[in-house]
């Protein structure tokens, strides 16, 4: 069965394999509330729900978009469920405000037994709403679980400057940084203040003291949060993500006055994302941001999950690049272009995408194909994986 759908380009993400078709999910014919879809979604372990008045609800499950063997919701459903969702909030008119006069709004959503959150963003298509909802996973990951290389663990024993993850939507960049910050909370006697939009993964205070503000629930905007954060005396600071020229410009001063901050950049690999940071700059501020850029990075992180040759689940596919004295000139002088040669050396604890993938495949992690879909260079991973190497896909 075809079906031809908008919700897709709600959660866009280039890494999923959109190709292989998934079988429906058979959902029991009755009218639905939106509890149901959450429930389901819980049960078969998917990420995203996905509502759209007058298409087939979908459940993304393993990064591959799953259709539900039930109706259509139509637009009074479809109003019932956002009045649900506003219901939660602590100020629901200002939540329907922000939706009727901007076209969308970001909240999050607890399941009634407060068993799970979602983070949810509410939005018009053709003058309809559609609901996309991304179950957040309460448990902080441990490294162990999360199969990351263990250069990615070791940024949790740096105590200043700033470290970059970024990566397309649904790349789990938001698991890495909450096994990082939990890491830290369990070795070290530390202030850590994260800012967040919602708030995701909920930290308990372990050796460190955690304050996580979530904005619209804690702060009236991401921009007050961010100002009032310097003063709270933190040690290590998570933003949530890069959004614009203020939030570069804080984080970018916290790292420059000795804090330990990390954040996320929506990029595709590490020389595009410090690329990304670049275009940010204030054009006044250009000198000064660059030179703090170079100085005080530790690390960018790139993600995208692959799919386990045996088909449990999906698996990071990291790109590293460590901030070598090499990195920090290209930065300094302005020539980002030469940052792509940076990424391969595995001696400074750097790797890139080809390097990653083809070390997967070899220990039989992935298929040829999944390794194929997800390489940057795909001719030079071809030799790689025949045992003909370059300088991206080396296995030093």
């Amino acid at each position: 069965m075809t079906i031809e759908s908008k919700i897709g380009q709600a959660v866009e993400n280039a890494d999923i394999d959109r190709d292989t078709a998934q079988p429906h999910i058979h959902i029991e014919e009755r009218k639905l509330a939106l509890i149901d879809y959450l429930r389901t979604c819980i049960k078969i372990n998917g990420s995203d729900v996905h509502l759209q008045t007058g298409s087939i609800p979908m459940i993304r499950v393993d990064g591959r978009a799953r259709f539900l063997d039930c109706a259509p919701p139509p637009d009074e459903l479809m109003k019932e469920y956002v009045d649900n969702i506003m219901a939660a909030q602590a100020d629901p008119q200002e939540k329907r405000d922000l939706l009727e006069h901007k076209g969308s709004v970001d909240i999050a959503f607890p399941m009634p037994d407060k068993s799970a959150r979602f983070r949810v963003n509410i939005f018009h298509s053709r003058e309809r709403y559609a609901i996309v909802m991304r179950r957040i996973v309460a448990k902080i990951p441990n490294f162990a679980d999360l199969s990351l290389p263990p250069q990615v663990e070791g940024l949790s024993d740096h105590h200043r400057g700033i470290i970059i993850v970024s990566g397309t939507t649904g790349s789990g960049k938001s698991t890495t940084l909450a096994a990082i910050i939990g890491k830290i909370n369990r070795t070290r006697n530390e202030r850590i203040i994260t800012v967040e939009d919602p708030v995701e993964y909920q930290h308990e205070n372990a050796k460190s003291l955690v304050s996580q503000v979530e904005v619209g629930s804690d702060s009236e905007s991401y921009e007050y949060a961010l100002r009032a954060m310097m003063r709270q005396d933190p040690d290590t600071i998570l933003i949530g993500e890069i959004r614009d020229s203020f939030s570069l410009t804080t984080a970018l001063r916290a790292a420059d006055t000795g804090h330990l901050v990390f954040t996320t950049v929506h990029a595709t690999n590490a020389p595009m994302t410090i690329e990304r940071m670049v275009s940010l700059f204030h054009s006044d501020q250009k000198e000064l941001q660059q030179t703090q850029l170079g100085l005080n990075l530790v690390a960018v992180l790139t993600q995208r999950l692959a799919k386990r040759r045996d088909g449990k689940g999906r698996i990071p596919v990291v790109e590293i690049m460590m901030a070598t004295p090499l990195v920090r000139k290209y930065i300094l002088d302005g020539e980002f272009e030469k940052l792509k040669a940076c990424v391969g050396n595995r001696e400074s604890g750097s790797q890139s995408f080809d390097q990653h993938l083809t070390e997967l495949f070899q220990k039989q992690i992935i298929d040829v194909s999944e390794a194929k879909r997800l390489a940057s260079n795909v001719d030079a991973l071809n030799l790689a994986l025949r045992g003909i190497s370059n300088s991206d896909t080396r296995l030093r």
